[in-house]
Formats: structure tokens, sequence, C-alpha cells
């Protein structure tokens, strides 16, 4: 029949563990790409920013394909997390002890998706930018999961008005503007 084979400790360890080295991998990614569209210019050494965007171009887009994917999961994430902030008892207690409890909300939601959202969100728009193909591409893609171009906006604002005056913010603005 339909028995299910039960998983022993040490089977439920590893599993566990490559669950979790995933997770660091994936973060470790989307930090690492945010960094280079973050730090590349027109003017890098060897092409480096056009070599970058080739990238994204390649096989089909596939790797516009999987930066839309990462958007949507950590838009989702993020927003179940500052949904459940807001239910719990922390957020009670917190606003009885008179903490502002929405940017406490803020910082839960970075801890959990928020900020690794608000990274892809401006990955997906140095590519969009960089790349008229891409940026069609994106937009396509978008649509077919019943998304726009706004989820990436979104991303870009809260992204932008938590940082200070900085080249950083400058730069989010400017992909706002174009995209």
């Amino acid at each position: 029949g339909g028995e299910e084979k039960k998983l022993g400790r040490t089977t439920k360890r590893v599993v566990a563990a490559n669950r979790e080295w995933f997770r660091g991998m994936e973060s470790h990614s989307i930090q690492i790409v945010y960094g280079l569209t973050r730090y590349l210019t027109d003017s890098s050494p060897h092409d480096a920013k056009a070599r970058l965007l080739a990238k994204f171009v390649e096989f089909d887009c596939e790797k516009c394909d999987r930066l839309v994917e990462l958007c949507a999961k950590y838009d989702v994430k993020m927003r179940n997390a500052e949904y459940q902030y807001y239910k719990s008892d922390e957020a009670e207690e917190a606003e009885e002890l008179g903490v502002d409890v929405d940017l406490a909300a803020v910082n839960f939601k970075l801890s959990r998706g928020g900020d690794l959202f608000h990274r892809v969100g401006a990955i997906v728009a140095f590519v969009a930018v960089g790349s008229k193909r891409c940026h069609e591409y994106i937009l396509e893609q978008l649509r077919t999961q019943d998304s726009g171009i706004g989820v990436v906006k979104a991303a870009l604002e809260e992204f932008a008005s938590l940082l200070g005056d900085s080249e950083q913010r400058q730069q989010l603005c400017k992909y706002l503007d174009a995209i």
C-alpha cells in the first residue's frame, strides 16, 4: 500500500543541513550579484558591465526567468513576515512599551526576506535598464505571473527609502526613473 517510509534522525539532519546550505548559497549569490550591479559602470575594466548584462541575455534570458522567480519569492516572504509581525504578541508587547511598531515591522520583514527582495529588485532594474531585450522579457515574465513592473518599483522605492542620501540611493532612483 500507501505506507510512507519514515526518515531516520540522521537523514532528517542531513536534509535540514542541505536546505540551510541552499538558503545560504542563494542569499550569498544574490548579495554578490547585487554587489556587481552596484559597482560596475560603463568605465569598468574589461567591459565588465556589458559582460554581466550579456549573461542575462544568453540562453533565451534564462537568468531573467530566475530573477523574476526570486523577486516573486522574496516579495511573498517579505509580505508574509510583515503580516505575521503585526499579528504577533511581540508587536502587541512592543506597542505597550512605546516602541515604534512600524519600524520594528520593517526590521522584522528585512530579516525575513525583505533585504533580499530589495536586492533582487535592484538586480532586475539593473538588467532591465541595461538591456532592452531583457526589459521586454522581464515584463512579459512578470505578466505571466499576474504581476508587473510595479513589484520591482516597490522593491526599489522601499530600498531607497531605507537609505540615507547616498550614491546607492541615487542609483536606485535612476533605475526607478528608467523603468
